[in-house]
């Protein structure tokens, strides 16, 4: 059996947001499960810390549920949305986290690495790490310029604008490579799961 076309799977994306705009949980567990684990790998590379971005995914998951009424699908897809959420997250934590004293600093960009301590669960990290490896591996498959673009809209702090410079492109091409690289990603993540 065949995936579900594209369309109609971000129409049913955008149902649950909306039925969990109104409190409906079901539609909210609905929604971690399709996004829980693509967003655990974007937090884990983006801080470099299983813990920490166990706890930024809750984070992120809260926002949704507080924001879900809000979503406009004219803006963004609801993945779109949700990983702009958790970007944001992570971004403020990173920020929080260079101003406090005697923190570990901040990987270089590509040098996020688990953090798989040993009272956790050996189970546990073997899938974080798997998650891990499945995420680079679909970001691997997104064409050079998509993934270039999108590394930078979820790794780094620039702006579309930002992006657009150092990428020498328009800025509508530039969100054109950041959506369309997302879409690949996602569909790549969901394949791999099944």
């Amino acid at each position: 059996m065949s995936p579900p076309p594209e369309n109609a799977v971000a129409i049913e994306e955008v149902c649950l947001l909306a039925q969990t705009g109104v409190g409906d949980r079901d539609a909210f567990r609905q929604l971690y499960a399709r996004y829980g684990v693509p967003l655990f790998s974007l937090a884990v590379r983006l801080v470099g810390n299983t813990g920490e971005a166990e706890e930024l995914l809750q984070d992120a998951f809260v926002k949704i549920w507080r924001n879900a009424a809000s979503y406009d699908s004219r803006k963004s897809r609801p993945f779109t949305w949700a990983v702009t959420i958790l970007r944001r997250t992570c971004i403020d934590h990173l920020r929080k986290r260079r101003h406090q004293p005697g923190t570990t600093p901040l990987p270089a960009d590509g040098e996020a690495t688990l953090d798989c301590s040993t009272s956790e669960n050996g189970r546990h990290a073997t899938e974080i790490r798997e998650d891990n490896d499945r995420l680079l591996g679909a970001l691997a498959k997104v064409p050079p310029n998509q993934r270039r673009a999108l590394e930078l809209a979820l790794f780094s702090e620039f702006t579309h604008s930002e992006i657009a410079q150092c990428l020498e492109q328009p800025v509508g091409t530039v969100k054109s490579w950041i959506r369309r690289g997302l879409l690949d990603l996602r569909t790549t993540l969901t394949d791999s799961a099944r």
